[in-house]
């Protein structure tokens, strides 16, 4: 099967992540293609793919550059990855590879903004949503029940690495219980209020926090303000043998190195509710605890496969306390999270794929014959 796939790719983005993993899986049995946004001053350092991409469009213009290279490939299926931020002023352009390969095209719609009003029926002949209340919404909107699957995010395990390694690779310390957090440098992830729990528990646990992450490309002003604060903040709080800020886009083989060598991996991240959609933060796990905010964002993970809290100072030193002082409790949430995590593979996930291609081309088949 020939599948193309259309996309961010090779930069600093989670859908051009997302879409990485799922074009190796899919290329282990089928040829994969992945047509690719242009690089808009986003570009991934050192960016590397053994799958062939061609850049072919823009989220800044509605050319026809996209139709005519996909004419050329002549792929079996066309996978869209939508997210509104890329494809938001591209609907025409949508509508467009639509008509010209009907009954081959597939949709994953990384968010769905259930207050709006869906405006992509006509945009694909297949939709994926990551979680069941998407899927209910497009059905009130009048989407097909036929033509919607519900797949979750594929989560990637990393392989293990003794803490000890890790830390020594990273000069990270080898004495303190250490927390990361790993995603863009946005108010929304409450960064802020990780920085303020290290400082009231620094005298009670040897603690070292650590965030790895960019600002956001898209949001380069506030999230610099933000970055700024928190430096401040840190400097203020006399915490400059306490925490760290890693500023800058870490790709998963190196990010391996710091889950390793954390002690517990925080995500203390808004809802952004009435937006439905699946947090690939949470989707990269190792053996280790997660605490997380209690958010619509996290709902697809079950009961007991992170510590839930919610968003402010006290009830995470409260979580930090007890998994710290709690190894059965720290065991208990690493092993659930891996037990879901082995459930949403990107193996798996990529199976459901291929399930839903084959279903679209049947079809297709059948509707050419009729």
């Amino acid at each position: 099967m020939r599948i193309a796939l259309i996309s961010t790719y090779g930069v600093k983005c989670g859908i051009a992540t997302y879409t990485d993993h799922l074009a190796r899986e899919l290329s282990k049995k089928h040829e994969v293609k992945v047509f690719a946004e242009d690089v808009v001053g986003n570009s991934q350092p050192e960016f590397n793919s053994e799958i062939e991409y061609v850049r072919c469009f823009n989220r800044e213009n509605n050319d026809r550059r996209l139709e005519e290279t996909l004419k050329s490939y002549n792929p079996d299926v066309i996978h869209i990855q939508h997210e509104y931020g890329i494809f938001r002023d591209l609907k025409e352009m949508l509508l467009r590879v639509r008509k010209a390969f009907s009954g081959r095209t597939v949709m994953t719609l990384h968010t769905v903004n259930i207050s709006n009003g869906f405006d992509l029926h006509d945009c694909a002949d297949f939709f994926i949503v990551h979680k069941e209340s998407a899927r209910d919404y497009l059905l009130m909107e009048g989407v097909s029940g036929r033509t919607v699957r519900v797949i979750p995010h594929g989560t990637l395990v990393v392989p293990h690495i003794p803490a000890e390694q890790a830390r020594k690779k990273l000069g990270l310390p080898i004495d303190r219980k250490i927390i990361l957090s790993h995603a863009f440098f946005e108010r929304r992830k409450n960064i802020d209020k990780i920085i303020m729990a290290v400082a009231e528990l620094r005298h009670e646990i040897p603690l070292y926090y650590i965030h790895v992450g960019d600002i956001h490309p898209q949001k380069t002003t506030s999230c610099q303000i933000y970055h700024d604060e928190c430096v401040k903040a840190v400097r203020q709080l006399g915490l400059e043998n306490y925490v760290k800020f890693v500023k800058r886009f870490i790709p998963d083989e190196k990010l391996v190195y710091y889950l390793n060598a954390c002690d517990v991996i925080v995500t203390l991240e808004n809802d952004n509710y009435p937006r439905v959609c699946a947090s690939g933060i949470m989707h990269t796990v190792a053996f280790k605890p997660v605490i997380a905010s209690d958010v619509t964002n996290f709902n697809e993970f079950p009961d007991g496969s992170f510590y839930r809290i919610d968003i402010d100072v006290d009830s995470l030193k409260h979580a930090i306390r007890e998994i710290v002082f709690n190894p059965d409790l720290s065991a208990r949430l690493s092993h659930d999270l891996l037990s879901y995590a082995a459930e949403t593979s990107w193996e798996k996930v990529a199976k459901e794929h291929i399930r839903l291609y084959e279903e679209c081309l049947s079809i297709s088949v059948t509707e050419q014959v009729t």
